[in-house]
């Protein structure tokens, strides 16, 4: 590893490019913003069940901080891509 915390980086990279799938999913049926929660959401939630059912398998275990970067990473999408949005509309 190059530094401290490394896997922190990779979990929010991997929720960041999620929450941007999933909000051209849910775009579809509700509004921008709308979506954009939706999509934080979607990706917290599924960040929570991802370390929950890490807590089974032997050598791994739950990390309250994995969830806290999927989320982060998941709202940094959603950010920049509404902030993105409305620049655009200027």
């Amino acid at each position: 590893m190059w530094f401290e915390h490394q896997d922190k980086v990779y979990h929010a990279g991997a929720y960041f490019i999620m929450a941007l799938l999933a909000w051209l999913n849910f775009k579809q049926w509700v509004n921008g913003s709308r979506a954009g929660f939706y999509s934080v959401a979607f990706c917290s939630l599924y960040g929570i069940s991802d370390e929950w059912h890490q807590s089974f398998v032997v050598g791994r275990s739950a990390d309250v901080s994995d969830w806290l970067a999927d989320t982060s990473g998941a709202g940094l999408a959603m950010f920049l891509q509404l902030a993105l949005r409305n620049s655009n509309k200027c």
